[in-house]
């Protein structure tokens, strides 16, 4: 290790990059990230000084985050937000405001047992308990035992997830926030995977289920760095009023502005104003083409995968392809893929695999990786 030379520096810079993976080329399949739309590498790394928790040295922050609450929120009817660095400081910003918020109720959260794991996270953060409904992995949580628990229970906050991480499954917000109004508990939706799909693949028929801060909704989180297609990190996390949202700020008297709002007390300052960048140059109709593009995508690899007879394939619900080996266990199948430089994720409440079509996964990447998976089972 060379340290105080620049030139050496830049050497293992080169080095790592060339055997770092590049999502164009078709080996990231797995992952819920992409490669930014080129205004929004510009955009980040022309303001990449600037802390985003600092609007009044830095006005373009507010500017910035001003277009992007108020552009995605109108997907959602709702006009309250703030940036975030994505899904998991959402998840836990919402649980604090709706402990803030609900200090009389137990300190507990419901949720089902397909949540995200940074609703673990943010509950061993906060010293609450977690109670996990056991659903289906491939099913939503019903309604009526969701209600079951509320009653039980007594939680301050209730978790439903709108795309989860292994399937990509929409729970029921509508009833949700129904239960939410009748129990008076904070409800949070998770949707920062489907809150760039699921509005779209709604309004063109793809799936029977809508997304919107329905009444009894309290706060829903969307990511920008997924299918927003802006860099890392890149969230935002709405509310449902401006009282919510006030309660996820913080009095920092040395601030120019005396608070900060958000876990980080340093935002990246730069993906905000690159997100902002980014929807302005897709606008709404660029995000509801790529929700499009994914979904026919994501059918094309379901029904290429159902030709390989050693694989128990799962028809997808949103663009997540879920499947199963009968020659190898998902663990083994993983790892081969890996030696061949194919990176997927794992689907382990059904001991399977999973392969997200983000919007940089083109059908050429897929038949390389079907005719990999055919391979590799002997059927190619």
């Amino acid at each position: 290790m060379y340290i105080g030379d620049i030139n050496k520096a830049r050497e293992w810079l080169e080095k790592a990059f060339s055997k770092t993976p590049n999502h164009l080329e078709g080996s990231i399949l797995g992952s819920m990230t992409t490669m930014p739309h080129e205004l929004g590498v510009e955009a980040f790394l022309r303001f990449i000084h600037i802390n985003g928790n600092d609007p009044m040295v830095f006005p373009i922050v507010k500017e910035a985050e001003e277009i992007i609450v108020k552009g995605i929120g109108g997907l959602f009817d709702v006009e309250h937000g703030m940036y975030t660095s994505g899904g998991t400081e959402s998840n836990i910003m919402a649980l604090y405001v709706g402990r803030r918020v609900n200090k009389d109720k137990e300190n507990t959260v419901v949720a089902p047992s397909s949540i995200h794991r940074s609703i673990d996270k943010a509950c061993l953060l906060m010293g609450c308990k977690l109670v996990k409904i056991p659903v289906d992995p491939l099913k939503p949580v019903d309604p009526a035992i969701l209600e079951e628990y509320i009653r039980l229970y007594k939680p301050f906050a209730v978790v439903v997830t709108a795309g989860t991480t292994e399937a990509g499954v929409i729970d029921p917000v509508k009833e949700a926030g129904e239960l939410a109004e009748k129990y008076g508990v904070y409800l949070h939706v998770d949707a920062a995977y489907g809150g760039l799909l699921i509005p779209f693949l709604y309004r063109r028929g793809y799936i029977t289920v809508d997304l919107r801060m329905f009444p009894g909704v309290s706060s829903l989180s969307v990511d920008m760095h997924k299918n927003g297609c802006a860099p890392i990190p890149s969230g935002l996390l709405f509310f449902s009023n401006r009282g919510f949202l006030e309660q996820a700020c913080f009095d920092m008297e040395y601030m120019p502005l005396g608070k900060s709002c958000g876990l980080l007390g340093t935002r990246p300052g730069g993906a905000v104003v690159a997100s902002a960048a980014v929807f302005m140059a897709m606008g709404i109709k660029g995000y509801e083409e790529n929700a499009v593009k994914m979904m026919e995508n994501s059918y094309y690899l379901y029904n290429g995968l159902k030709n390989i007879p050693e694989l128990v394939v799962f028809k997808p619900i949103l663009p997540i392809n879920v499947f199963r080996s009968l020659r190898y266990s998902y663990i083994e199948l993983f790892k081969v893929l890996a030696e061949k430089g194919v990176y997927v994720y794992k689907s382990p409440s059904l001991h399977a695999l999973r392969v997200v079509v983000m919007p940089h996964v083109i059908r050429e990447h897929l038949d390389k990786f079907i005719n990999i998976l055919k391979l590799i089972h002997g059927s190619g």
